[in-house]
């Protein structure tokens, strides 16, 4: 019986510091954004931005932003 407390004692210890060992990593990753330099017009697709933002201008992925008058294309990565 003593055994199986010790046991459970310590999976619960584990399963503690591996959520806060998630949790952490989680909390940690930031998105950095930059407009995009090559592409030119207005921004209407985000798969055309992505493949610009990706191709063009080493960055992991890219999406129009809306919430300007004239929509543009910016690209983001984690930093």
């Amino acid at each position: 019986m003593k055994l199986s407390k010790r046991i459970l004692s310590a999976l619960l210890m584990i399963s503690f510091i591996l959520i806060a060992a998630t949790t952490e990593m989680g909390l940690s990753k930031r998105i950095c954004k930059a407009q995009s330099d090559s592409f030119s017009g207005v921004c209407f697709t985000n798969n055309n931005c992505a493949i610009i933002c990706q191709l063009a201008e080493q960055f992991e992925d890219g999406q129009c932003e809306f919430d300007v008058p004239f929509p543009r294309c910016v690209c983001t990565k984690a930093c």
